[in-house]
């Protein structure tokens, strides 16, 4: 008899949805939040599962993924998961990402050259060591020729909506940020202008499964979602 009630109550279980599991932990860069929770909020409404969220610069999420061992997803650019050889089991591509300069309202940009104009005194970059935008943004002022001349004015901030957060409160002339994070704030800022994509290397967007995660299922589900055609979409209207 107990062994009988043992294996109903495994076969129940086993039967359960996985919103009624653990629910994954998906880590991301701080730039790519507004897509990553309409993604989320998109796959809940449609399956009833539930994602858990950590976001933070790409160093803290990296860190945070490795020595925490409660991370089951992390989404970010794909070169700093390589550097970083973080262990997955599986890698999902999920867009490409774009740079963008942000100026605050009243203003405007039309090209590399408004960076050396005499009335700039500050750029905002995010940290190159910790955002795929900020190593972006240099690259993009090198090959343009105007590094040497924008350098005195270019403020170091730790990540992509800090950087944005000094074109909304009008404290710097311009950021560097990426498209996701320039739609999301673009109701309060003067606007942003898509920069030269030949200018710095592709920035790839993508999702890995950590091999330490015991969520396989759940996360198989969430990354099959990211395949879908809303999905995509939600990607799309994103700028990825």
């Amino acid at each position: 008899m107990r062994v009988r009630s043992l294996s109903l109550l495994l076969m129940f279980l086993l039967a359960l949805p996985l919103s009624s599991q653990a629910a994954v932990v998906l880590a991301s860069g701080a730039g790519y939040r507004s897509v990553v929770d309409d993604l989320v909020d998109a796959y809940h409404a449609q399956t009833g599962n539930k994602v858990e969220l950590i976001y933070g610069n790409m160093a803290r999420v990296i860190a945070q993924a490795r020595v925490s061992g409660a991370v089951d997803l992390v989404l970010g650019d794909a070169s700093f998961f390589k550097r970083a050889k973080l262990g997955f089991a599986t890698t999902t591509l999920v867009g490409r990402g774009k740079l963008v300069v942000a100026y605050p309202k009243g203003s405007h940009f039309t090209g590399a050259n408004d960076l050396l104009a005499s009335d700039v005194s500050r750029i905002a970059i995010p940290d190159t060591s910790r955002a795929i935008y900020g190593k972006a943004a240099i690259e993009y002022l090198k090959n343009k020729g105007v590094y040497d001349g924008a350098k005195p004015n270019i403020l170091v901030v730790s990540t992509v909506p800090q950087a944005g957060s000094y074109i909304v409160a009008g404290e710097v002339d311009f950021a560097f940020i990426n498209l996701t994070h320039a739609r999301k704030i673009e109701k309060s800022i003067g606007g942003y202008t898509i920069v030269d994509e030949k200018a710095y290397l592709p920035i790839k967007i993508v999702v890995g499964e950590m091999a330490s995660s015991v969520k396989i299922e759940a996360c198989a589900d969430f990354l099959s979602f990211l395949d879908t055609e809303g999905a995509r979409k939600i990607v799309a209207e994103h700028g990825m």
